[in-house]
């Protein structure tokens, strides 16, 4: 918590910014789905909670550039960096359906986590600005990371959708004036299937962390001679991949279709989030060149599966 504070306190300032219209924006859709009180002002709110999810938006991608411009690279080196790059491509897809579909509860969830995520950012201890080692400063660090990170925007916006899909099973609708047809919005209630949403981002997901694995085993022949190294980041990676692949598969079977595919849907998605967040608690973190903080000393190397790694 005191590192979370101290963070807060030197953090750019428009880090701080994008914090606090998140958060102001996560507080107005609350307001929409929770304030019993508020009945004729709801809709009035709302309005101010999509134009401020924007603005942070906006400001999120400032923000990123910037990063960018003064870093003179890729900013995703960090976790500071990468949770902003996450949000800055989780809030676009999120912004896109809830403007279209105004499902109110899409975005007060798609918020949610996005507030989380730059919470965690604050939490860790690499916001500044690092260098970048040697194996990073390749052509195929940008496409890599660029669409390993739609992966796990897309695949989270399947994961809201689930859980969307879950309270609102195929084409039902609800109740006019109910909690849930106000929380879908007006529009949704009737017309958005969720359960096609949940598949249809899914495979989008599936698609990008595809092409993910595939440039960085080419980036990763470049930097080290080998295209695998069993990795224990690059082993995760190739185990979320599998779990959505045999997801996306058993939606084919129809004793698996429906509500018992969302949960599946939801259950995979679990795989992204350790591999993402769970690898510094593992004992074989020290192997792996994929960590985005408690870098090695400069010049070490490490040997995996007799691929000898150059680190920092």
């Amino acid at each position: 918590m005191a590192e979370f504070y101290a963070n807060s306190i030197k953090a750019d300032p428009a880090f701080q910014l994008i914090f606090g219209l998140y958060f102001l924006a996560l507080l107005a859709y609350g307001l929409c789905h929770f304030a019993p009180t508020l009945k004729d002002g709801k809709d009035r709110i709302y309005q101010v909670a999509r134009v401020l999810f924007l603005a942070a938006w906006v400001l999120n991608a400032y923000l990123f550039i910037h990063r960018g411009i003064v870093a003179g690279r890729m900013p995703a080196k960090t976790y500071y960096e990468s949770l902003i790059y996450f949000t800055f491509i989780f809030g676009l897809l999120a912004l896109v359906i809830e403007w279209t579909r105004k499902v109110r509860l899409l975005g007060f969830i798609a918020l949610l986590i996005i507030f989380s995520a730059l919470a965690v950012a604050l939490n860790k201890a690499d916001i500044e600005i690092v260098t970048v080692p040697p194996a990073l400063q390749s052509a195929w660090f940008l496409p890599h990371a660029t669409l390993y990170f739609a992966g796990y925007a897309s695949v989270t916006v399947a994961f809201v959708l689930g859980i969307l899909a879950l309270l609102k099973p195929g084409n039902a609708g609800f109740e006019p004036g109910s909690f849930c047809a106000r929380a879908m919005g007006a529009d949704a209630s009737a017309v958005v299937n969720f359960e096609n949403l949940n598949r249809q981002w899914a495979r989008f997901g599936f698609l990008m962390l595809t092409c993910g694995l595939v440039t960085g085993s080419i980036w990763a022949k470049f930097a080290w001679g080998e295209y695998w190294a069993w990795d224990p980041k690059e082993n995760w990676g190739l185990v979320s991949w599998l779990v959505y692949g045999v997801v996306l598969h058993a939606q084919h079977v129809p004793a698996l279709k429906g509500r018992k595919a969302v949960w599946e849907s939801i259950f995979a998605w679990g795989f992204v989030l350790f591999t993402y967040f769970g690898m510094g608690m593992l004992p074989t973190k020290s192997q792996s060149m994929h960590l985005y903080t408690d870098p090695p000393a400069p010049g070490q190397s490490t040997t995996i599966n007799g691929v000898n790694r150059q680190m920092y």
